[in-house]
């Protein structure tokens, strides 16, 4: 009598195979375009913000999101400011915000304000986003200590070749970091506050003492816990991009702080550099660091998390 050996593994594969194959029908039928507003609003500067439409995966043309007859209307403090100023609709080539328009205030919000802002256009439904410009902390004291640790995988950064190679670390076997620490205090409230940290090397290009400064700046936060459960920084470095090669940026909430106030602990990375020319090192000469506090609006806090996820 002949054999018949059954594979149980190839069995499961071929089923698992022919499960996962399924037809879904989607009806377009009864799908209409939504208005698209984004804007970040700060304190004693107009306001710009973006307007576009929603549009269907399948809709290939490249001037998809542009709308048409659109008005934009600015309230401060629930009464009517003015309506904002088209001020330009992007045209460029392969951009993905071709066909975005940028709509501008002449008017200034103050921190405190209820800033709220309408967009309409013909058929489709009002959009509108309101928020409460929040008061910035203040920064009472800044302290700075360098100080060495053994190198480690990854903390290659302090040696920096002219042409751009990492050498064998060879010039001393330990890595040099500086530690920040921040104090900051906040003006009293019931509610919980959002802020965003950025830390910027202030090195410009046009200045032969900083010809050799390596982009990146690497900020450590694991011995401060308040950033333990934070939105990751890369969203917030993409919105804030102002010189982001030589920045970082971190998100924060006043979960810890005692008596509003706190005192942050982080360390930074690639500050102290040594560049090697024709074989010889030499130290690089440190740039002016720049360290900024701002506060976030619980919206744009929760919009930072759910850009991470």
């Amino acid at each position: 009598m002949k054999k018949i050996i059954f594979c149980p593994a190839l069995i499961f594969f071929l089923t698992l195979s022919i499960a996962c194959e399924r037809q879904l029908d989607v009806d377009f039928s009864n799908e209409r375009p939504l208005i698209v507003m984004n804007g970040i609003i700060e304190p004693d500067v107009p306001i710009t913000v973006s307007i576009s439409k929603s549009f269907l995966f399948t809709n290939t043309d490249s001037t998809a999101p542009y709308l048409k007859d659109v008005s934009v209307e600015l309230r401060i403090n629930n009464k009517l400011i003015e309506k904002m100023q088209l001020t330009g609709v992007d045209s460029t080539k392969q951009s993905s915000r071709r066909g975005v328009s940028y709509f501008r205030s002449v008017s200034h919000a103050k921190i405190g304000d209820r800033v709220r802002l309408e967009a309409k256009a013909p058929g489709l439904e009002t959009v509108w986003a309101e928020t409460v410009i929040p008061a910035p902390p203040t920064i009472e004291k800044v302290d700075t200590v360098t100080y060495i640790t053994p190198v480690q995988s990854g903390n290659d950064s302090y040696y920096y070749r002219y042409y751009g190679n990492i050498p064998n670390i060879t010039v001393e076997p330990f890595f040099r970091m500086m530690r920040l620490h921040i104090g900051l205090r906040t003006p009293k409230s019931n509610e919980s506050n959002y802020f965003g940290l950025r830390i910027s090397k202030l090195a410009p290009s046009s200045s032969p003492d900083y010809e050799y400064v390596p982009f990146g700046l690497f900020i450590d936060t694991q011995e401060d816990p308040i950033f333990a459960n934070d939105p990751k920084n890369s969203f917030f470095d993409a919105i804030f991009e102002k010189n982001s090669r030589y920045s970082g940026s971190l998100v924060f909430t006043d979960n810890l702080f005692k008596n509003d106030a706190y005192t942050l602990n982080v360390n930074i990375m690639g500050y102290y550099t040594v560049v090697e020319i024709n074989e010889e090192d030499y130290e690089v000469r440190n740039p002016p660091l720049e360290i900024i506090v701002s506060a976030l609006s619980p919206e744009l806090y929760r919009y930072l998390g759910s850009a991470e996820l």
